[in-house]
C-alpha cells in the first residue's frame, strides 16, 4: 500500500527557510554577544570606579603618591569587587554590608540593561525577518487561488 504524502508535513522550501533563519540567528548572535560581553565589562569597571570615588578608597593607601584619579583608574581595572569590598569594610565597618548591597544592586541593574538591549538588538530584527518569511508565502497564496483561476479561464465572458 503506497503512502500518500502527509499534508501536515511542511514543504521543503519551508524547512529550508527555517534552517536558513536558524543559521542566520546563530551567526548574528556571535557579534551581538561579543559586544554585550565587552559592554558588560565596561559597565562593571565604571561601577567599580564610582564605588572608589564615592567612598574615597584611595585614602586607605597613604603611601600612594599619585593622584586620586590615577588610583581610581588603575584600581577599577585591577581590583576585583571582593578586594574593593574588603577596603570598604576596613573603612566603614558594619556599614559596609549596606554599601555592598547597594553596589551589587546598582551593578546588577547596569548589567541587566546591557543584556536586555543586546537581546533586543539580536531578537527584534530576527523576529521581523521571521515574520516576513512566514507572511510572504501566505500572501502569495492568497493572491492567486487555484479554484478562482480555473473558473475565470472557463468563464464565457472572457472568451473571444
Amino acid at each position: 500500500m503506497a503512502e500518500e504524502p502527509n499534508a501536515a508535513e511542511p514543504p521543503t522550501r519551508y524547512r529550508l527557510w527555517k534552517l536558513a533563519w536558524f543559521v542566520l540567528a546563530a551567526a548574528y548572535a556571535w557579534p551581538v554577544a561579543s559586544t554585550a560581553y565587552e559592554r558588560t565589562l565596561e559597565v562593571t569597571r565604571q561601577q567599580r570606579a564610582q564605588l572608589i570615588v564615592r567612598h574615597s578608597l584611595w585614602e586607605l593607601h597613604p603611601e600612594y603618591a599619585g593622584t586620586p584619579q590615577a588610583w581610581t583608574r588603575f584600581a577599577s581595572r585591577l581590583l576585583s569587587d571582593r578586594q574593593l569590598m574588603i577596603r570598604v569594610r576596613a573603612k566603614y565597618g558594619d556599614l559596609a554590608d549596606q554599601i555592598e548591597l547597594d553596589y551589587r544592586r546598582d551593578l546588577f541593574i547596569a548589567q541587566a540593561e546591557v543584556v536586555l538591549v543586546a537581546g533586543a538588538v539580536w531578537g527584534l530584527p530576527l523576529a521581523v525577518l521571521y515574520g516576513i518569511g512566514i507572511a510572504a508565502p501566505r500572501a502569495r497564496r492568497r493572491i492567486v487561488a487555484p479554484a478562482d483561476a480555473e473558473r475565470d479561464a472557463s468563464d464565457s465572458r472572457y472568451r473571444k
